[in-house]
């Protein structure tokens, strides 16, 4: 079967990110809203998606290694471009466990019911996420279907097609057409999903450019 790309930019931001920190790149990310799962009105979150997975801008290096990377994955997703600054400006465990928790008391669609719903399926589905697509020594939450996953839960179906590059392994499509259920940031996903293991790890599937394709295929990439 042959499928056209879901452009994983379709969700863009309406204002380019301020720098996060000094020391953090700035990232331009898509507009998401929270809708009716944030209390105190609608939170401003960012995406897409593959934006959660820019490593290097999302952590924290002076909090613990338990910590610091907390941003990355279907949180980035979640998180307003003011939150995400807030986080990577944390100076300690402490102050980081603090505004986890209210990070998430924002975000209860029921303030005054002692559980949060919404927490409680972000994290079970994180830690299926972490069981099923952990790969090179990435958390499996913070991958690209781990991110996805977290987001919209297990996809209805899943195929492969056949990449047009001889060097590319098959391409893993994730199908959520006619899937109206908002996912964990209030709006519904895509119809699919194309992700690609090059090296490593496996990503969202982009092209190869024009300047890689040119290069001659070696037998050992084949």
């Amino acid at each position: 079967m042959t499928c056209s790309a879901v452009d994983p930019h379709r969700h863009r931001r309406h204002h380019r990110r301020r720098p996060l920190h000094a020391a953090v790149p700035a990232l331009a990310a898509a507009a998401l809203l929270l809708g009716g799962c944030a209390s105190g009105g609608g939170v401003s979150a960012p995406g897409p998606p593959e934006s959660a997975l820019q490593m290097e801008s999302l952590i924290n290096l002076r909090l613990s290694p338990e910590h610091s990377q907390w941003l990355i994955g279907p949180v980035a997703v979640l998180a307003s471009a003011e939150e995400e600054g807030a986080f990577l400006a944390l100076t300690d465990d402490a102050a980081a466990e603090a505004f986890i928790e209210e990070f998430w008391q924002r975000r209860d669609p029921y303030p005054a019911r002692p559980d949060n719903p919404l927490r409680e399926t972000f994290e079970q589905r994180a830690q299926v996420a972490d069981r099923l697509y952990s790969e090179s020594g990435r958390q499996g939450s913070h991958t690209a279907r781990g991110t996805i996953y977290v987001l919209f839960g297990k996809p209805p179906r899943t195929d492969y097609e056949i990449a047009r590059d001889p060097r590319d392994p098959p391409i893993e499509i994730w199908f959520y057409d006619g899937e109206r259920e908002s996912g964990l940031g209030g709006e519904p996903p895509a119809p699919y999903y194309r992700f690609i293991k090059r090296g490593e790890v496996t990503e969202f599937y982009r092209p190869r450019t024009g300047i890689e394709r040119a290069r001659p295929v070696r037998p050992e990439e084949l």
